[in-house]
């Protein structure tokens, strides 16, 4: 067994869920690979059903026209068909005849000095075609039956990420200063790579949120959450599990906030509370004040988001991200 090989496959597989959010983890699949598989060069290359054709999700070595070559080139030859048949990763040695005859070789994978390979066919659980899985090597009999055991492992996986990527499933690209983390719900909150993990995933009432929120039809949903230490922004992105089997988990992006218009803590509670539909007699009731204190906010709210209308605030308060999603209101 190659040492170390199911610790490999976690992290890749880690990867893999992370490469679903941001594009560098889709590379990070191949750089973890590496400790198994010794590669010198590895491609990741999902089929485009939109467009009919090959892409590159992620490279890590190959020049730009070798890589060329593994894609819709490659498709087109024998060997991808014996792939297709297979459902199972295959090395140059594992061929009957000789590959590195073959005119792709010769005019591709030769001239990069490479004197072995392995490659996997991906096919999503639901069982379309995904994509490629290409790993090459300047050594003969690089890869051993360890290394294809590895990337037979992991090929369902792969290919989960390439069957999204392929359907137009987006990857976010977070900012410098979120945190981040996967949360379904019921397991423990995950972490995303790169980034801090969110806090607010720890609030006891989050768990409940999150489950109410993979439980309905919505992909997306923004707003503040507020606690001891402040309010902060989330965005939350629904998305597949990692593994097979899993339901929807929710990606969390949380980024600091300040309020916008200038408006208070209190004014934000009450513009939460206009967007809700709420009545100047309810939003009393509800915050425990006077209908004349909350008429001075709603006045205040009006000059400082510049809006007339009821109606107009509650727009520009769900456009600005300010409905916030820890409230216990619900809507009518």
């Amino acid at each position: 067994m190659v040492s170390g090989k199911s610790h490999i496959l976690l992290k890749a597989a880690f990867a893999a869920g992370a490469a679903q959010y941001q594009r560098d983890g889709a590379d990070e699949i191949l750089h973890v690979l590496a400790d198994g598989t010794k590669h010198d060069a590895a491609a990741l290359i999902f089929w485009n059903r939109a467009l009919s054709k090959h892409d590159v999700l992620a490279n890590d070595g190959y020049l730009p026209e070798t890589l060329t070559a593994l894609g819709d080139p490659y498709a087109s030859t024998k060997a991808h068909r014996k792939l297709l048949k297979l459902h199972q990763p295959l090395r140059i040695d594992d061929l009957k005849y000789d590959y590195r005859g073959t005119q792709l070789y010769q005019n591709a994978l030769a001239p990069a000095g490479f004197a072995d390979g392995m490659s996997a066919c991906l096919i999503s659980d639901d069982g379309q075609y995904a994509g490629m899985l290409h790993l090459s090597a300047s050594h003969f009999h690089n890869f051993d039956d360890d290394a294809r055991d590895l990337i037979g492992a992991l090929s369902p996986i792969v290919a989960e990420l390439c069957r999204r990527q392929s359907s137009g499933y987006p990857i976010l690209r977070l900012r410098e200063d979120c945190r981040a983390a996967l949360f379904d719900g019921q397991d423990g909150p995950k972490p995303v790579i790169s980034r801090e993990m969110s806090s607010v995933v720890f609030d006891p009432h989050f768990k409940d949120f999150i489950s109410h929120f993979l439980a309905g039809p919505a992909a997306t949903m923004s707003g503040l959450w507020t606690s001891e230490k402040g309010a902060v922004a989330l965005e939350i992105t629904r998305t597949a599990g990692v593994r097979s089997g899993k339901g929807d988990v929710a990606l969390i992006i949380e980024t600091p906030m300040e309020l916008p218009f200038g408006l208070t803590s209190r004014e934000a509670e009450v513009t939460d509370r206009i967007a809700w539909g709420r009545s100047n007699q309810q939003i009393a009731s509800e915050l425990g004040i006077s209908i004349r204190t909350v008429t001075t906010h709603v006045e205040n709210i009006f000059v400082k988001m510049a809006q007339e209308s009821r109606s107009g605030v509650a727009a520009l308060a769900i456009s600005a991200g300010l409905r916030r999603l820890d409230s216990t209101i619900t809507p009518q």
